[in-house]
């Protein structure tokens, strides 16, 4: 499964992915893809073929559903952070870490499709 991290992930957690094997981008990692809608953050998503992490459950779940209902474009999957994971330099270990692990158990890229999972 190819990953895209939400803003509020550091493009550190995907360089850790990556060196693991794992096809992961993150928004912060490119300049033209910072401050994008949540809308458009899955519209990117859709044409890179990645499942979405991120802690914003409020906004990606109304788009997650209208997204899976009769007619929707579908997604690629949504990877949701409970808050308790919180985002600074030292959690990014247990985030890749988790991460990883989500990874390894839906190996396949089409794993999420229309999907949502937590870490």
């Amino acid at each position: 499964m190819r990953l895209l991290l939400d803003e509020m992930l550091s493009p550190e957690n995907a360089a850790q992915l990556r060196k693991k094997g794992h096809d992961v981008e993150a928004i912060k990692g490119h300049p033209e893809w910072i401050a994008l809608s949540d809308s458009e953050v899955l519209d990117l998503a859709r044409r890179e073929n990645r499942a979405i992490v991120t802690d914003n459950f409020l906004d990606f779940r109304p788009l997650h559903e209208e997204a899976i209902t009769p007619g929707g474009r579908g997604h690629h999957g949504m990877v949701f952070m409970p808050s308790g994971y919180r985002r600074n330099r030292a959690d990014t270990g247990r985030i890749v870490k988790a991460l990883d692990r989500k990874l390894s158990e839906l190996p396949a890229n089409d794993a999420l499709a229309g999907a949502e999972t937590w870490l």
